[in-house]
């Protein structure tokens, strides 16, 4: 019997397309809800709204401020007692969130095997990076301007000159993805 191959998400940007593996069966919940907001288009035409150099690159830290994307998942990760094995490393892809809860729209790449050890075991890895690591590159290259949101330690820098994720694809070979489980 064929193995079933794991879903590929592709962000087209305006310097080309990077690819993301998603993991089903390390974070099914949250793989579930990506998808299911990329099919409904929810990830297209959304500004990049935070850069932290050597860190991470966020498209939204505020679920890009449309209330379809306000989702809060039971987060999928070690230190809420949920067996994710995804090493935090560059290009890791995983939710954003806080404490116990994760965020189901509020995604980032992890830019260096070093802040990925910060983050290890306290956030929702679902993904990898596999094709396109010179257009994260470039992205994060952009001039940015930082912006205060409020919360103490947090590093927020903007592009300058808007920057948008055009569309997000999902490849899932034909098999169907559950809608995700999401926290009243």
């Amino acid at each position: 019997m064929e193995e079933k191959r794991n879903p590929i998400a592709i962000i087209v940007t305006r310097f080309g397309e990077i690819k993301v593996e998603l993991y089903p069966k390390e974070a099914p919940n949250t793989v579930n809800c990506f998808i299911s907001l990329a099919k409904k288009g929810l990830f297209d035409y959304r500004k990049i709204r935070r850069i932290a150099p050597g860190f991470v690159l966020q498209p939204s830290y505020s679920d890009f401020e449309d209330e379809r994307c306000a989702i809060s998942l039971d987060g999928e990760y070690r230190n809420n007692g949920f067996p994710n094995d995804i090493p935090f490393e560059r290009g890791t892809v995983a939710m954003g969130g806080e404490g116990n809860v994760a965020s189901g729209s509020c995604f980032f790449i992890t830019l260096t095997d070093e802040a990925g050890k910060r983050l290890d075991g306290g956030y929702a890895a679902f993904g990898k990076v596999i094709e396109g690591w010179e257009v994260v590159e470039q992205i994060t290259a952009l001039p940015t301007e930082k912006v205060d949101i409020g919360i103490p330690g947090v590093d927020v820098n903007e592009p300058i000159e808007p920057e948008y994720m055009e569309k997000v694809i999902v490849e899932t070979w034909g098999v169907e993805y559950d809608e995700p489980v999401i926290l009243g």
